[in-house]
């Protein structure tokens, strides 16, 4: 989490400490959750709310607004009817998911806390909707192993978001010239890490250990962010050489991209949520022609499959 010493900060330095989509933290000052003031034509929240609200939010199982489901399903607590519950790994596309479901009255609440910890939120009935992108090195299957064993007995149904390409984050002209996992792992050049429990971070650990090499030997392996817009900027300002991340935070941010693995992001969803007007205006915005445009517009992703029905866990 990084350290600002600013006492007023804008929604995406908020987003970041909060490790909430920016776009939930405008959703909490609009609910005045969490106190803003106009500076000019920007928002700002003082940091001593900031620190106010945090103290509020004294354990995770406050903060998240569902509580453990029964067998009558979950118990949504303090949310409005058209609200939906994330959490999961992060990506762009899921900032273009919550535009276009605001655009038709559903408000998504993401908190991106990696591909792992989001399946378990929903296998604990606390949020309604998972994010995930995790590679099985027993099948080399993405997602569907993960999801049976942590859903065993639970009915879900997994639907693609996209595909997108994994690879090294560079300077522009790649410099150091890095453009294998031998390179990677050489111990010639500092990394950044993403948190235990990401996809990206299980991709990273899982080619490690392929490769024989030892976490010890690779400089800034300990160093983790939890977005791959905060592993990309510790590159943008040369804090690291290279970090594992995707294509369109690279291109963002001005910075080269060198693939490596192409890769499923799935949605999971309840099989007892399905028949929701919420979650049927989900799969109407995935199946949507301009949502898929927009997505295609940031590069790096694949939306062949997008909105397509991959598996139903019973």
């Amino acid at each position: 989490m990084i350290r600002l010493k600013s006492e007023y900060l804008t929604p995406d330095e908020v987003a970041l400490e909060l490790k909430l989509s920016k776009y939930t933290v405008y959703e909490l000052i609009k609910r005045k959750e969490l106190p803003a003031s106009k500076l000019g034509r920007s928002l700002r929240v003082m940091r001593t709310d900031l620190d106010a609200f945090m103290n509020g939010q004294k354990t995770r199982e406050e903060a998240l607004p569902l509580q453990a489901g029964t067998a009558g399903g979950l118990l949504r607590k303090n949310a409005e009817p058209m609200d939906i519950y994330f959490a999961g790994s992060h990506d762009l596309t899921i900032d273009l998911l919550t535009q276009h479901l605001a655009q038709r009255g559903i408000s998504l609440l993401p908190v991106f806390s990696g591909s792992l910890d989001g399946l378990i939120e929903l296998y604990k009935g606390r949020v309604e909707l998972a994010g995930c992108h995790l590679l099985d090195r027993t099948s080399g299957e993405y997602n569907l192993p993960h999801i049976q064993c942590l859903l065993p007995t639970e009915g879900a149904v997994v639907v693609n978001l996209v595909s997108r390409w994994q690879g090294f984050i560079v300077p522009k002209s790649n410099p150091r010239m890095i453009t294998s996992w031998q390179e990677f792992f050489s111990g010639n050049h500092r990394i950044i890490n993403r948190q235990r429990g990401s996809g990206t971070r299980l991709l990273l650990d899982f080619k490690l250990r392929q490769l024989g090499k030892s976490p010890d030997r690779i400089p800034g392996y300990e160093l983790e962010a939890t977005t791959h817009y905060a592993t990309a900027s510790a590159v943008a300002k040369g804090d690291a050489d290279v970090a594992l991340g995707i294509e369109s935070v690279a291109r963002g941010m001005g910075l080269d991209f060198f693939p490596i693995q192409e890769e499923r992001y799935d949605l999971v969803i309840p099989t007892s949520l399905l028949h929701e007007e919420r979650f049927s205006i989900l799969q109407e915005v995935l199946n949507d022609p301009g949502f898929k445009q927009a997505i295609v517009a940031q590069g790096g992703y694949n939306v062949s499959q997008t909105g397509v029905e991959i598996a139903r866990i019973t």
